[in-house]
């Protein structure tokens, strides 16, 4: 694109749907020379956190990805073509049906209920449906479907992800704890008073830690507050109660980190997002954490993680949010 990337910003602007926030990163994934699959498994992956099975080469290919681009999940079943190539691919969760069949006249359907043409069943040769993660992709150029495995195999051996992980990734967990490092402020012993400096509120603890404690479970609700705004109430608030995050009320109840790990991670990256349009190493400079919370021990580590000079590139200031 050269010159012209310039005049592409904004790329996706507030007032845009899902879809077409996504066709808009889609497309200039594809202009940068990215192959329609690469392009579509960087932004839907499939979940490769807990797959003890998969291809040591893919995960890397997931893995230096992930570093990348946060992955746009569904719940999803999407369909994609460039004009040469055309497939569907389900996101991790696979919570969206989309069914296929193929006929013995090489006709292709896939929707996302079986039936919606009347074929007669002499003339399918396969009928299945697409599984969490997995892409269908029908290349016209050569005649044929390609094999998911076969697809990513290729896209995955074509340059060496795992080495550029393994040489710049830095994983909390093993850095070394600083020998000393500035003392926490001791909170104060008081149940009551701790509860009111970190903002508890009568209905947290009955309707949120209450069933937490009693059940091991979180509490479902609905999620419609009626609460003024932060920054319009007369009460104080504490400070996250003022970033208030906008969000459609729709029925999907909450995806479960401990029950349904095979499709969710805790797993976080803390550094600057990589170039999109430039692979390289470069893009794997990261700290990598095994959860969001973290103790002050590990809050430590990342305050002094270049002390030594030992990690160029990562540098840490501490501010006073007062």
């Amino acid at each position: 694109l050269g010159e012209d990337l310039q005049r592409l910003w904004p790329l996706i602007y507030p007032e845009q749907s899902d879809t077409a926030c996504f066709d808009n990163v889609l497309e200039l994934l594809l202009m940068s020379g990215y192959p329609l699959a690469q392009a579509m498994m960087m932004m839907i992956p499939e979940a490769w956190e807990q797959h003890a099975h998969m291809d040591p080469r893919r995960r890397a290919f997931y893995e230096y990805h992930a570093a990348m681009m946060e992955p746009w999940d569904g719940p999803a079943a999407i369909a994609f073509t460039d004009g040469r190539q055309i497939g569907a691919t389900l996101d991790r969760n696979g919570l969206r049906p989309a069914r296929y069949i193929l006929t013995d006249d090489d006709r292709v359907v896939l929707a996302s209920e079986s039936g919606v043409l009347p074929v007669p069943e002499s003339r399918i040769v396969r009928k299945w449906r697409l599984q969490p993660g997995r892409m269908l992709l029908i290349d016209t150029d050569v005649g044929r479907i390609i094999d998911d495995d076969e697809l990513k195999a290729q896209l995955a051996a074509a340059r060496p992800y795992r080495q550029w992980v393994e040489a710049l990734r830095v994983r909390l967990d093993a850095l070394d704890a600083p020998q000393a490092h500035d003392a926490v402020p001791t909170p104060p012993t008081d149940l009551a008073a701790r509860q009111r400096a970190f903002g508890y509120s009568v209905e947290d603890l009955r309707m949120v830690l209450a069933p937490m404690a009693l059940q091991a479970e979180e509490a479902i609700g609905s999620m419609g507050d009626d609460a003024p705004l932060a920054v319009l109430s007369l009460h104080a608030k504490p400070l996250y109660a003022y970033f208030r995050q906008m969000f459609a009320q729709v029925t999907n109840p909450p995806l479960d980190a401990i029950r349904e790990e095979l499709v969710t991670s805790m797993e976080r990256i803390m550094g600057p997002e990589g170039n999109l349009l430039v692979a390289g190493p470069a893009s794997c400079r990261h700290v990598h954490l095994p959860a969001p919370v973290i103790d002050n021990d590990e809050l430590a580590k990342l305050i002094h993680i270049n002390d030594d000079g030992d990690l160029p590139g990562f540098e840490c200031a501490v501010l006073p949010a007062l």
